[in-house]
């Protein structure tokens, strides 16, 4: 099933989800999130009709998501206003992805930045490509961190302050491998997609419903802030 911006199979009951932007970005925009909520909850939805496996969530060439263009913001009537939309999308996102029936496994085969990191994060393991940039950033760029971003990535990793620091860098995939953020890591994009089967092979999980409950728990704080908004697409 596919979308503007994103499209989405399952085979042998594995899903596997690709954003699809043409420009190679694949930045986030208030009806991209819309659409990638959408067929979260339709794959949720399918999960409780049939066996699934897992998901893999991957992109067409390019960066895996760049998140905010922060070009196209500062041309927006009210930047302020147009970034937390954007991160309130993106929470409705995150708790798809919370709520999902199945192991979820990010193959970032390229860069990824600001709420596309955030995205990546969200998944249960997150293999990325050795030589791509990873970064949060966002402070830096005029964009105040929203709470439930700020849980993410607090619980997902105990160095969060090298992302989100005010000076943060760009992070190479070898280096956020090595520091405990990434589960694996590969050469090149085709291998990230095989790292990502690897650990779907390895998970020997068989209650989705169950999966999802002790994710929620493991992750209380950023369940909760994204529980708290309101969160249904328009």
């Amino acid at each position: 099933m596919s979308s503007s911006f994103c499209e989405w199979e399952k085979t042998n009951g594995i899903v596997h989800l690709k954003l699809t932007g043409a420009d190679g970005h694949h930045y986030l925009t208030d009806e991209g999130l819309k659409e990638l909520c959408s067929e979260l909850a339709k794959i949720r939805e399918d999960a409780a009709s049939g066996p699934c496996r897992a998901l893999i969530t991957t992109s067409s060439p390019g960066s895996f998501c760049d998140g905010i263009d922060y070009d196209d913001l500062k041309r927006s009537m009210n930047p302020a206003e147009q970034a937390k939309a954007l991160s309130d999308g993106m929470a409705a996102v995150i708790k798809e992805l919370l709520e999902m029936p199945m192991l979820t496994v990010c193959a970032a085969t390229g860069d990824a930045a600001s709420l596309g990191l955030a995205l990546a994060l969200a998944h249960d393991d997150l293999v990325v490509l050795s030589d791509a940039s990873y970064r949060l950033g966002m402070v830096e760029d005029g964009v105040a961190v929203q709470p439930h971003i700020a849980s993410l990535v607090r619980e997902k990793t105990d160095r969060w302050y090298t992302l989100t620091t005010l000076k943060s860098r760009w992070r190479s995939g070898n280096w956020m491998r090595k520091w405990y953020f990434a589960d694996c890591e590969a050469g090149t994009p085709d291998g990230v997609l095989v790292e990502a089967k690897k650990l779907v092979e390895e998970w020997a999980g068989s209650d989705g419903e169950v999966h999802a409950d002790m994710r929620k728990q493991l992750y209380r704080e950023s369940w909760n802030a994204v529980s708290v908004l309101q969160l249904v697409p328009e």
